[in-house]
């Protein structure tokens, strides 16, 4: 395999690593915490969860901080490859630590 390759390669599997820990981010999310705006939904009528388990909390954040993590070297690997390759600048590894970066703040500072 030639470096362009290998550079490709390894691109695509920290990209593909990092948005599958964002999907499971997003599917444990709904039990990690619970609702908020509780009086505007009960002045709805609208049911509201009260239950919510701690130990997802916890488990969600630090998934999505692995993520920020993750799509950050990524983000410095891509960069070193655009520098020195004919690969250019990939859109989805800088959105995809925008939004674990988000929501790893997000997560630390609201919920």
């Amino acid at each position: 395999m030639n470096r362009v390759k290998i550079f490709h390669f390894l691109l695509s599997s920290l990209s593909i690593i990092g948005w599958s820990l964002a999907i499971y981010a997003l599917m444990i999310f709904d039990k990690a915490r619970p609702d908020a705006a509780i009086g505007y939904f009960q002045s709805h009528g609208a049911e509201v969860r009260f239950e919510w388990d701690p130990e997802q909390t916890v488990l969600l954040e630090h998934i999505i901080w692995i993520c920020a993590a993750l799509s950050f070297i990524n983000l410095g690997f891509n960069f070193y490859i655009a520098q020195r390759s004919k690969i250019g600048w990939w859109v989805n590894i800088p959105l995809l630590f925008t939004c674990s970066l988000a929501a790893g703040l997000y997560i630390r500072f609201v919920v």
